[in-house]
């Protein structure tokens, strides 16, 4: 594909989420923010694109939803909410089950061929491979597929896929299993064995992974060598015509050296570890006082049991949930934070961390994965290690004895997110759909 433009039918894949989802509930976090802004991005860069979303209908009781064209690109972006009735209350590693309907689901609903699968996370990889069997089939009829529909095998060298199929499939894993098992803690359920399986098999019928960090290449390039010369690096963006920070609009205390809020935004569930927070509160001196914020909803009773926990810990005055809010509402809350905290054990990247620093907020991340690249230690965060409340709890305290260093690192951040734009994130993203070689298709009917 050597033109620009050659590109002209993205199909995205996003199984268990809706991109257009409010982040911060349910599945929805940084993934969902990460597709939807590209899509929109990529959709300003190229007028000739067209992009269709595929995700699950996962509402109880929903009716099917064909199709929903956006309003703001109406034809160019359209939504596919696929009905597989067995799976809408399934929850997520259950899934694996359905990838097949949803695989051929997609196929059935598209309105166009597509050029190019991007799909995110496993459920999705594995799906788009599906998929791609069934382009390949009713394209080229006669011709043998890549082979996954049916037993998955493969030799391993990749010839057999790039010479079978009829679609270029680019895979971002927001996450491996392999990753998350080696990092996870304390109440962190280990991942499914299918997932593992699924994540190292697709390799042989990838086109291309997108990943987000450095780090993240290396780990998939030693686990994987066939993939060498098929990873490419693409840093996500951050939105700053809303997340910036703007003159005049303090924290009421932030000058104080006893007093703090701290703001946990995200999906509340062990692996963000907003139970860290609550249990590093109980360990501060007492001179302290120190509030924390959780903005994000589950579908558990994670939240409750924060809330009991407080309460035994004596902090219950302290601790306050609270609904997801759209992004202008979340930008005006960081702007108003003391500390933005992001205490996940894994993060692909930490979208929230770059959301807050991009409002010129004081950032405390774990010092794991793509936290370590959304944050500059020491210049635009600080980063926490090892994951234990009692050291949560010391970098809590150095940060409310020391305004001066809340208010130096906050600006650093901001001048850094002013360059991180989504538009650069999908240029990136478009070159790398045009180094795909494509299979000359005979005319469509």
């Amino acid at each position: 594909m050597s033109s620009p433009e050659a590109v002209r039918t993205v199909h995205v894949y996003s199984m268990h989420t809706d991109p257009f989802a409010q982040p911060g509930s349910g599945d929805a976090g940084g993934m969902n923010v990460y597709i939807a802004q590209s899509v929109r991005a990529m959709l300003t860069i190229n007028p000739q694109l067209k992009v269709e979303v595929f995700t699950l209908n996962r509402t109880p009781q929903a009716p099917e939803r064909a199709h929903v064209e956006d309003p703001e690109w109406g034809s160019r972006l359209v939504r596919h909410y696929i009905d597989v009735p067995a799976a809408r209350e399934a929850t997520k590693n259950d899934l694996a089950e359905y990838l097949e309907d949803f695989a051929q689901s997609c196929v059935t609903h598209a309105m166009n061929v597509p050029d190019v699968i991007h799909a995110h996370y496993w459920l999705s990889g594995w799906a788009a491979v599906q998929a791609e069997g069934a382009w390949s089939r009713r394209l080229f009829p006669g011709r043998v597929p890549n082979g996954a529909d049916d037993s998955g095998s493969s030799d391993g060298s990749g010839e057999h896929r790039l010479s079978t199929r009829a679609v270029a499939i680019f895979f971002t894993p927001h996450t491996t299993a392999a990753a998350k098992d080696a990092r996870r803690g304390p109440g962190e359920p280990a991942e499914p064995r299918i997932r593992h399986s699924i994540e190292n098999r697709l390799p042989a019928f990838v086109d291309g992974y997108i990943v987000n960090t450095p780090l993240e290449a290396e780990e998939l390039a030693q686990s994987h060598p066939s993939l060498s010369g098929r990873i490419s690096i693409i840093t996500p963006g951050v939105d700053t015509d809303i997340f910036r920070p703007l003159p005049g609009v303090h924290p009421d205390h932030d000058t104080s050296e006893t007093r703090c809020r701290i703001v946990f935004a995200g999906r509340p569930q062990p692996l963000k570890g907003p139970h860290l927070l609550v249990e590093s509160l109980a360990l501060l001196p007492r001179d302290l006082q120190v509030e924390l914020d959780i903005i994000g909803r589950s579908e558990s009773d994670y939240e409750q049991r924060l809330l009991e926990r407080a309460a035994e810990l004596g902090l219950a005055d302290q601790v306050r949930l609270k609904d997801p809010v759209p992004p202008e509402e979340l930008a005006r809350i960081f702007r108003s934070a003391d500390i933005v905290a992001c205490p996940s054990s894994s993060e692909t990247f930490g979208l929230v961390a770059l959301e807050a620093q991009a409002c010129g907020a004081a950032v405390l991340a774990s010092d794991v994965d793509g936290l370590r690249f959304a944050v500059e230690n020491h210049r635009t965060g600080l980063l926490v290690a090892p994951r234990t409340a009692e050291r949560w709890a010391v970098a809590i305290e150095r940060l409310v004895r020391a305004p001066y260093l809340r208010h130096s690192l906050g600006a650093n951040a901001a001048a850094r997110a002013r360059s991180m734009s989504w538009e650069s994130t999908a240029r990136k993203t478009l070159d790398v759909y045009e180094t795909a070689v494509p299979v000359p298709r005979p005319a469509e009917t």
